[in-house]
Formats: C-alpha cells, sequence, structure tokens
C-alpha cells in the first residue's frame, strides 16, 4: 500500500492529528521544496488509541512496530515507497511542540492539510506553523534549542546536533554551552539509541564534526578508552615518539579525515580498480562506519605496549592489543557481531598490507593467506591502509617523501593487490579437490580444528597449482598427518 493511502486511511480514524518535525526540515533543505521518495514522517496523534492503529494494520497487512510502549510511540512502514510513519501520543499540542530538540524539529501541520501537499509533491510553506522561527533557522542552518532544558531532559540530542551539524548546520553558543554541561549524562543513554545516531554521523563526511565532537568531550564520555590515548600519547619536550605534533590522538583523528579523503579520491588513486572497492561499499550499508570505527581504535593500544629497546620507542604487537581494547568497547556498544568482527578484523590487520608492500619477497603463499583470511574485507582494509598512510602528510618533515616516493609506490602496490585478489575469487570457484567427509572417512580424523587446517593448506596447494587431482590432494594430506604425527 502506497504512503498517500495510508495517511488517508489514518486521517480518517483519529482526530486532532498533526504531522510533525524532521519531515518539514527535510522538505525545505529541498531546492523545488519537494519530498523525498524514501523519508520518515512522524504524526502525533491526542489520546492515541494503539488499538485502533492496529486494526488499520492488520485489516491492511501492514507492518507494525512498536517503537516505545511506555511513551505510546509506534511505527507502520509503506512497502510500496519505503516510508517509514512513525505515531506518537500527546495530550497538548503546544507542550509536546515545546519540549522538541531544536527549533528546526518544530515545524507541524494538520494531516489533512500534509495530504494536500503530500498528493501534489508541491508544498506551500505559508501553510506550516511555525512558533519558534523554524523556518529561519532552517534557512539560516541555525541549529538553537527549544528549551532551555532540551538536553538535560535527553543527552542524546547532544548527538543529533552532531549529526544536524554534517549536513550544514551550525550550533549557537547556547548549545555549545548545554553540550558541555550535559555531555556526561550521555553514560546514561542506552548504547542502541547512541550508536544510531553515531552511524547517521560517521557514514557521511563529518571530520569537521569529530573534531567538534572532540572539543566538548563528546567521543571522551562515549568512548572512554579514548582519554588514556590522549593522557598517554602526547608529544612532549622529551617524547617526541608520536611523529604527529600533537601526539597519537591527532595522528588517530587524521586517519578518520584521511579515510574521507581516500572515499572521495578513489578513482584518482586507484584508477580503474576502484570499482571493486566501490562495489564492496554498495553491497554493505554500514560499511563506512565500520571502516570509520576502525580508524578510530586501529592504533588505540599503543601507549599500552610502548617499549624502549636501545633508545628505540617500539611498540610490539600493538594491533592484537588494539584489536581486544576495540573487541570490548564494541561489545560494549552493543554493536552486531559481524561488524563487530569487520572492525576487529580492519583493526588487527591494519599494518599487513604495509609489510606486505615493504618484504623483500612478496610470495604467493603470502598473498593466498592474506585473501583466505580477509576475503573481501580486503577491500576495507585498503582504505584503512591509505588513510592510515596518508595521515603523515601533515608532517612537514614527512610530506614530500610521501607525496613522490612513498604513496606512489604504496598505490601501485595496493593495485596489484586488488589485482590478485581478483583471480583468487575467480580461482576460488574451483571446486574442492577434497572435504571434511573425506579426511573423516578415509582417514579416520576426528572432527575438529586439525580438518579445517589441513583443508585450508590443500586449498593453498591448489590455489597455488601445486596440485590439480583428488589423489594429488590425497597424497598431500597423508604428508601433512605424517608430518603431525612425527612431531
Amino acid at each position: 500500500m502506497k504512503t498517500i493511502e495510508i495517511l488517508r486511511i489514518v486521517n480518517l480514524q483519529f482526530k486532532e492529528i498533526y504531522v510533525v518535525g524532521g519531515i518539514f526540515r527535510d522538505i525545505l533543505m529541498q531546492k523545488k521544496y519537494s519530498i523525498k521518495k524514501s523519508c520518515d514522517i512522524d504524526i502525533i496523534v491526542k489520546n492515541l488509541k494503539v488499538n485502533n492503529l492496529k486494526k488499520i494494520c492488520t485489516k491492511y497487512s501492514l507492518p507494525f512496530i512498536v517503537l516505545d510502549e511506555k511513551n505510546k510511540i509506534y511505527r507502520v512502514i509503506s512497502k510500496d515507497d519505503e516510508v517509514r510513519i512513525d505515531f506518537s501520543n500527546y495530550k497538548d499540542l503546544y507542550k509536546d511542540i515545546i519540549r522538541r530538540d531544536f527549533t528546526i524539529n518544530t515545524l507541524f501541520m494538520p494531516l489533512s492539510e500534509f495530504i494536500t501537499q503530500y498528493s501534489k509533491n508541491k508544498f506551500d510553506v505559508s501553510k506550516v506553523v511555525d512558533y519558534f522561527n523554524g523556518i529561519k533557522d532552517i534557512k539560516q542552518k541555525k541549529i538553537k534549542l527549544v528549551n532551555k532544558n532540551s538536553l538535560s531532559d535527553d543527552a542524546l540530542r547532544i548527538l543529533r546536533a552532531a549529526r544536524f551539524m554534517s549536513i550544514g548546520f551550525h550550533p549557537d553558543a547556547n548549545v555549545e554551552q548545554e553540550v558541555r554541561k550535559n555531555v556526561k549524562k550521555l553514560n546514561k543513554i542506552s548504547k542502541e539509541r547512541i550508536v544510531d545516531e553515531l552511524k547517521k554521523i560517521f557514514s557521511v563526511k563529518s571530520y569537521n564534526v569529530l573534531e567538534w565532537m572532540d572539543k566538548n568531550k563528546i567521543l571522551d564520555s562515549i568512548f572512554s578508552e579514548i582519554k588514556f590515548v590522549k593522557q598517554k600519547g602526547k608529544n612532549t619536550k622529551f617524547k617526541k615518539f608520536y611523529f604527529h605534533k600533537e601526539g597519537l590522538w591527532q595522528h588517530i583523528k587524521l586517519t578518520y579525515k584521511k579515510v574521507e579523503f581516500v572515499l572521495e579520491n578513489l578513482k584518482l588513486i586507484l584508477g580503474v580498480h576502484s570499482k571493486s572497492v566501490t562495489e564492496y561499499l554498495k553491497k554493505y550499508p554500514n560499511a563506512v562506519f565500520d571502516i570509520k570505527m576502525a580508524s578510530l581504535f586501529h592504533d588505540i593500544a599503543k601507549p599500552h605496549v610502548l617499549k624502549n629497546i636501545d633508545g628505540r620507542i617500539r611498540f610490539f604487537y600493538h594491533e592484537e592489543k588494539s584489536k581486544e581494547i576495540t573487541y570490548k568497547i564494541l561489545k560494549r556498544m552493543k554493536i552486531s557481531n559481524n561488524e563487530t568482527e569487520l572492525i576487529c578484523s580492519l583493526v588487527e590487520n591494519h599494518m599487513r598490507i604495509g609489510n606486505l608492500c615493504h618484504a623483500k619477497e612478496l610470495t604467493e603463499k603470502g598473498i593466498f593467506r592474506l585473501f583466505n583470511q580477509l576475503d573481501d574485507k580486503i577491500f576495507p582494509l585498503i582504505i584503512i591502509s591509505l588513510a592510515d598512510r596518508y595521515s603523515y602528510d601533515s608532517i612537514p618533515e614527512r610530506k614530500k617523501d610521501l607525496e613522490l616516493n612513498e604513496m606512489p609506490v604504496f598505490k601501485k602496490f595496493v593495485k596489484k593487490i586488488i589485482k590478485k585478489y581478483c583471480d583468487y575469487k575467480k580461482n576460488k570457484s574451483i571446486p574442492k579437490l577434497i572435504d571434511g567427509t573425506v579426511l573423516i572417512k578415509k582417514f579416520g580424523l576426528s572432527e575438529g580444528p586439525m580438518i579445517g587446517k589441513i583443508l585450508e593448506q590443500v586449498r593453498e596447494a591448489q590455489f597455488l597449482k601445486k596440485i590439480s587431482t583428488k589423489s594429488e590432494a590425497e597424497s598431500l594430506v597423508r604428508r601433512i598427518i605424517n608430518d603431525l604425527e612425527t612431531n
């Protein structure tokens, strides 16, 4: 069922019903005041009777989702138009509007009028009710509080302000002041709500917003582990081993910035090979968020593992330790298992492509193991690796050599890796010569990790074209088992 049809049915069912908030902000940001095809529509209903809403959904087979039972917030989804319609309850219209976060979200209109304009897809601004000069603030791209308790009532609005900044809005001085007063209250907000906002911020170009969040200690409040990096990762008169003028945390932030640079310039950096990376990013909607999260944590353990060996500062195994810290953060933030696995993998392996690039000898075996372990994670890893290197262009003594020597060599190597990975994917479709069932029945092995390790060695030999038949694969298995028994 189309959105317009749902709205008409709802309008007949309920009285004193209004469309409010962000939909009008988004419309006013369009040149022709048109509505986006995929959007969210927020509707408020006086003394909302949820059973009546459920009956509509049941009758017309519409998805119905409970967002907040206590506060009577529900979602109906129009599958035909990919539109989410959120319903919430109100008792007093003015009180409902004044409790909202920012003036840009206080515009509202009777649903009947909204339906008329929605059907034409052309909005008359004069029909929008505007108590708090929200239209003016939208045009000037200003973020202003509706009331002084807005952020203390719900600290998540701090991140909502950051999200609006990522689409070009600017907070006024009062917002900044209230952010600093209430930033510690973010600890009391559910992790799911925080992550939802972070995904919207990190998924678009937002380095300047990240700096604003850092300046106002928002990141410290969400990721307490960052404080240790700032304290122990400083460069002082006697410690200058973090390269960047302001120390390790500056390098981490600049890596985030360079992720955005790489994403914007994929074709320029990788040429025809950029297509494979672009296809990966389209395949995984949260990929950009995951890559940026990995950029924030890739070196987080360096202060923990720092060693002074004969006057030389080393960070042995900082990748593994960074992965360990990252895993704890992501679990605490209730990030999905798949995303946690990807982000941790990027952190753990962020040095790997660089190490291969500088290896004395690049072996096919080393490349196979990289691809076999990471598969298509190789694409976000390439973005992280490039960003990590580009972050050093802010260091005057490194900039020239980076541009003339280091980056041309590294980019050439990365293109080679992408080409080899594409070949690997083609070869991967070749049927396996042997499987776990054969190992159990023919060789008497028990189920367990040993079978996986043997199959990996067989697959590696097949990829390297050392074997090509089932009998050769079985001979290799016998040799592997004999070696294991001998040792």
